[in-house]
């Protein structure tokens, strides 16, 4: 048999059997079927009605509203067995199956007789009812916990979750007056991101300052949720001054992290909060702290993605920075490698024929690594092209170059500019602080460093500094190799580097050609890293004289 149970205020344990014929108007005054005596209850306050297959709820232009399962009700909405609604701050229980009879309470039967409307007390029933009452109440915490899951769940943005928390819990709690949600920052301090000072308060407006500060400096430091119960007690008005009932729970990221805390006061008119909303708040406490981890995450993962695809971005400019294709000089073959430690690096090189038929080209190496290295060398890049098309000399080129990297105030970078004189085979080169060009000689099997007695200063480091050229002389078969020092650099897993010395071996043992010892080269590096990431940028590039 279809009946009413009221969960809270004097009438608590009072159940309703319904009947089909008749609406139950429910409100404050003496004409209601259900009498409720409070003031924030209407005098009409809501009605439930048999439409002929279903019981429905209605609210009746009520001051404070009627919620249904912690949403208001704005038009004729179908009860469902087990279902709570609120006479704004009274909770009420509907039962419509055999298996919820609410027993052991005041019972009332509501309908019509002969001589009008009657209220028929029914005698108490035997069974469970505790074990009964409780099934019904937790249904309907229930449905609340999956409602705010829901809301919770609808957002990944953090400013939008506290707001929709705070809106959510005084529709759970119709005698919230005031709902208040900080957050700790990283230097302990609790800072305010939603609160309710008032129900028609905007709760993403902080305009107050905390009223419930000492308590969630509390609840913080023994982690622990804190209900404060105050005696009900009747009061003429609601601007009475009395001491008001409070819930303070943390709130718990998924690795249980305090993250801040989330605190409800009760109006003065019902000043109750029980057990069961303490356990119910601190769940949602534990929601929430779940639901802003999460957020914090999206936006990580929102981020990364951002600047993956901005990485990859400049990855792509930076390629397009770098030659294309290799010198097609008949006598020459060239030869290159190029591999960044991230997705951008501070290593560059270039080549470019000239009209004359001779071939400039260079080798330069930024300090630092990642992106603020890759900007310098951006930078630089533009600069050489123009040194090198404005210049009479590589010497002037060079002492603008680096009068540029100091105005630059960015670092220093190595750098390794050659002329190569085709027809004679004659190398001319001015070295800024960079890994002297290898010189293999196929008449004697000798590798020279060259240039080393006129290496000088990286670029940057003295902005009057003056450079100095070097020559050599190539024979038919003779191969050139320039690197940066992310070669010689490389480290394995004790910590131990690949060293020059392994350079030169290479480059003195037998091998085919040029680019066969380069891939050689890279091959030995990557077995002595034996998986370590690479610390730094590698670059090789060289090239060889043809025998005729």
């Amino acid at each position: 048999m279809p009946e009413l149970m009221v969960l809270a205020s004097s009438m608590k344990g009072t159940r309703f059997v319904l009947s089909p014929n008749h609406d139950v108007i429910i409100g404050r005054e003496g004409f209601c079927d259900v009498v409720l005596t409070k003031k924030t209850v209407s005098r009409k306050h809501a009605r439930v009605f048999f439409d002929g297959e279903h019981y429905q709820i209605e609210d009746l232009g009520s001051a404070h509203g009627t919620f249904l399962n912690s949403r208001r009700v704005t038009k004729a909405t179908v009860l469902m067995d087990g279902d709570r609604f609120n006479v704004y701050d009274i909770p009420i229980a509907f039962c419509q199956s055999p298996e919820l009879s609410l027993a052991e309470t005041t019972s009332i039967t509501l309908g019509l007789t002969d001589e009008g409307f009657t209220l028929t007390p029914l005698p108490p029933t035997n069974g469970h009812s505790g074990a009964i009452r409780s099934q019904t109440m937790f249904t309907g915490r229930l449905r609340q916990l999956l409602e705010i899951t829901r809301r919770l769940g609808s957002s990944l943005l953090v400013d939008e979750i506290f707001p929709r928390v705070l809106d959510t819990l005084f529709d759970m709690f119709p005698q919230a007056a005031i709902g208040e949600i900080q957050l700790i920052e990283p230097d302990g301090r609790l800072n305010p991101v939603a609160m309710k000072h008032g129900r028609d308060d905007d709760s993403s407006i902080i305009t107050r300052v905390p009223v419930g500060h000492d308590i969630s400096l509390r609840v913080l430091s023994n982690g622990k949720p804190l209900l404060k119960k105050v005696d009900p007690k009747p009061h003429e008005s609601v601007l009475d001054d009395g001491e008001a009932a409070v819930i303070c729970v943390p709130m718990l990221g998924p690795s249980h992290t305090k993250l801040g805390t989330i605190l409800l006061e009760a109006d003065d008119d019902n000043r109750t909060f029980t057990d069961d909303d303490l356990e119910l708040v601190a769940a949602v406490g534990i929601l929430t702290g779940q639901a802003v981890e999460y957020a914090h995450a999206h936006k990580e993962l929102l981020r990364m993605d951002q600047s993956r695809r901005q990485l990859e971005t400049a990855r792509q400019i930076q390629l397009r920075m770098l030659p294309r294709g290799k010198p097609d000089v008949p006598g020459y073959r060239f030869c290159k490698y190029y591999a960044p430690a991230d997705a951008v690096g501070g290593d560059y090189y270039f080549w470019d024929s000239l009209p004359d038929g001779r071939v400039i080209m260079g080798v330069a190496d930024a300090c630092g690594k990642g992106l603020p290295a890759a900007m310098m060398i951006a930078q630089f890049a533009t600069e050489v092209r123009h040194c090198l098309t404005t210049a009479e000399t590589l010497k002037i080129a060079m002492f603008r170059l680096n009068r540029f990297v100091a105005s630059l105030d960015e670092g220093f970078i190595t750098f390794c500019l050659c002329l190569l004189d085709v027809d004679h085979g004659k190398l001319t080169l001015l070295n800024a602080g960079h890994p002297p060009p290898l010189c293999w000689r196929k008449a004697t099997g000798i590798v020279e460093q060259l240039g080393m007695d006129r290496s000088t200063f990286p670029l940057g480091i003295a902005e009057d500094h003056e450079f100095h050229t070097a020559t050599a002389l190539l024979q038919p078969g003779d191969e050139v190799l320039f690197f940066t020092d992310g070669l010689i650099e490389a480290m394995s897993p004790d910590n131990s580097l690949f060293g020059e010395s392994r350079v030169l071996r290479h480059m003195a043992a037998p091998h085919d050609d040029l680019q066969s010892l380069i891939d050689t080269i890279i091959a030995d590096v990557e077995r002595f890293r034996s998986g370590r990431n690479r610390s730094d940028d590698t670059c090789l590039i060289g090239f060889t004289r043809i025998c005729e």
